[in-house]
């Protein structure tokens, strides 16, 4: 504002008061003494700087005032002792010790120095004064840190567990008798390792232990996984899946046992529980005997070839069947499965698969005719002296084999063989010379056997049979009333009366022969009737001495035969049913009296 002339005067007049002498020395002196004290206090806190405070101690130990360095050194001297000594763990199954220096437990030297460090500092450098200042008054203390390697505790105690712990036995089931028995489980005991390194760790980092101290742990019972109430469940199924079981296939009929299925049963775990099992390779095994019988094998058409190689006819395909072994395993095992279960099994079918031949009918029919086989026989016998050891048979086998008959052509068997002789492979054999069997005496004797088995082929193909006689006596190899003998004077013979040529196969291995006739399917049929047996005149043994045998020795020259009278009737009807031929055949067969000679030389 302006100021005007009357006031200045007033002001002038004014009084200014000025301070005494007293007071300014006050003043001086209060400066002189707030810069003394800053002085000292700045000089303190110099003292104090990279330095831990006074008043401050570690588990006990004063470190104010130190270095870092200085305070490490100190702290490391003084717990040094920390390692030397060791816990021990005790349980009911015992104690252990676990060392201090085997966990590498110490004292935490560097964190104990750092949080000793940070007392006070950290501030202004007033305020680290202040702490300081503090500090002196109320001092304070870092507790004992420690240090300790965990995982090498838990390596410890799980050690100290697996050495004093007894494991758990579950239940298990065996066969016994007729069935499966429980074994009963058994609980365990052991270490609750959990709990142990719980109070390990807590020991360890225990300030109040220095030299050593001690834990208590407690035990644990262990039940078994499999209780023997799991294990008698189970027993139960598989009581039930033991049981017969039958497989079938058409009319045939296989029972499996019981006892053969229990032994297929096993067991396995399923982590809290047993459940039946079944062998299936045993049950495979158990299988093959039966695939042998149902086997139909595969036959390919082929060609039928006479004994010069040129091909005569064709023979059919036929398609086999064999057993899906793995199809019926598993309808098996799903049908014992299905009593575990509590149903019934039914009867279990094979599983069967065809098997297609690799060249069809339709393949070999394009080049010659089909034939089937009209007629066969197969004759078991003895190889001995008496037919040359197999010889006199195998020979006429193997020569008549692919042996052609044109139609209308008359078949004889000598005629057929052409040489016999030694040279063509014969040998001498037995004979029927004068009524009595002579044994060694005769070339190719024993040959009848191929005779009277080419006789029951061509009589059962429905040809007309032209020549044929009976044995003198009756042989029982053969059928009876239909053998075929031949000698010198006698051959066995009949005629192709068919439109189409017929093949002749024979097959010879020691004790066998068998032969077959092939030829354009014609539709005949034929019957034979039941041999009608009279006139039996019964045969009887004899003993008679020599002197030609040593004393004791003994040896038969003929066998007891039964003579007897035998009539067979053959009726062949074409595909209409109209007969074509109609015979009987009478076989007069003569007693033989058994002569045994004993020695008495």
């Amino acid at each position: 504002m302006a100021v005007s002339e009357e006031t200045m005067p007033r002001r002038r007049a004014l009084r200014v008061v000025r301070p005494g002498r007293k007071f300014v020395a006050f003043v001086a002196s209060l400066g002189l003494g707030i810069a003394a004290a800053v002085g000292g206090l700045a000089a303190y806190h110099q003292t104090l700087v990279d330095r831990i405070l006074p008043g401050v101690s570690v588990a006990g130990v004063d470190v104010g005032g130190l270095t870092a360095a200085d305070a490490h050194a100190t702290l490391a001297e003084a717990f040094r002792g920390l390692s030397d000594g060791g816990l021990v763990v005790r349980s009911g199954f015992g104690s252990t010790t676990i060392q201090f220096a085997d966990v590498g437990r110490s004292a935490d030297i560097d964190t104990m120095v750092a949080e000793a460090i940070a007392v006070g500092h950290g501030g202004t450098a007033v305020d680290e004064t202040i702490s300081g200042l503090r500090l002196r008054l109320h001092p304070e203390t870092i507790g004992l840190r420690l240090l300790y390697d965990h995982d090498r505790a838990a390596s410890a105690v799980a050690a100290y567990a697996s050495r004093v712990g007894l494991d758990s036995i579950d239940a298990t089931l065996v066969a016994a008798g007729a069935g499966f028995r429980v074994v009963p489980s058994i609980d365990g005991s052991g270490l609750d390792a959990a709990a142990a390194l719980a109070a390990v760790d807590r020991a360890m980092t225990d300030p109040a232990i220095r030299a050593g101290g001690a834990v208590t742990v407690p035990a644990t019972r262990i039940e078994a996984r499999i209780t023997s109430d799991d294990a008698d469940q189970a027993r139960t199924t598989a009581a039930r899946m033991a049981s017969e079981l039958r497989l079938v296939e058409g009319k045939s009929k296989w029972t499996i046992r019981a006892t053969r299925i229990r032994s297929w049963i096993g067991f396995i775990s399923t982590g809290d529980a047993y459940q039946p099992v079944l062998d299936r390779k045993a049950i495979q095994s158990y299988l093959a005997p039966i695939a042998k019988k149902v086997l139909t094998p595969v036959r390919d058409a082929s060609f039928l070839r006479d004994k010069h190689g040129r091909i005569v006819g064709a023979k059919a395909d036929h398609a086999g069947r064999e057993l899906d072994a793995a199809t019926t395993v598993d309808r098996i095992a799903a049908a014992l499965e299905s009593r575990a279960a509590g149903e019934k099994a039914a009867n279990v079918p094979l599983a069967m698969v065809a098997v297609l031949p690799k060249r069809t009918t339709a393949d070999v029919t394009q080049t010659a005719p089909l034939m089937v086989k009209v007629g066969s026989w197969t004759t078991f016998y003895q190889v001995a002296a008496h037919n040359g050891f197999g010889a006199n048979i195998t020979v006429p086998a193997r020569t008549l084999n692919g042996t052609v008959v044109q139609p209308g052509q008359l078949f004889d068997f000598w005629g057929a063989l052409g040489e016999v002789s030694f040279r063509t492979g014969y040998r001498l054999g037995g004979a029927i010379v004068g009524g009595h069997s002579v044994e060694g005496k005769a070339l190719a004797g024993g040959i009848c056997a191929a005779s009277t088995t080419l006789f029951n082929a061509a009589l059962r193909g429905g040809f007309e049979i032209v020549s044929r006689q009976p044995h003198w006596y009756y042989i029982t190899r053969y059928p009876l009333g239909l053998d075929a003998t031949v000698s010198g004077s006698q051959s066995m013979q009949f005629r192709n009366d068919t439109a189409s040529p017929i093949l002749i196969q024979g097959f010879a291995s020691p004790g066998i022969v068998r032969f077959e006739i092939w030829s354009v399917p014609t539709g005949r049929t034929v019957t034979l009737s039941r041999p009608i047996v009279t006139n039996v005149v019964p045969g009887y043994d004899t003993t008679v001495k020599t002197s030609s045998l040593p004393a004791g020795s003994s040896l038969r020259t003929e066998w007891p035969v039964d003579g007897k009278d035998v009539v067979v009737t053959r009726t062949v009807r074409d595909a209409n049913g109209r007969v074509i031929h109609q015979e009987t055949y009478v076989s007069h067969y003569h007693r033989m009296v058994g002569i045994n000679m004993v020695g008495i030389g």
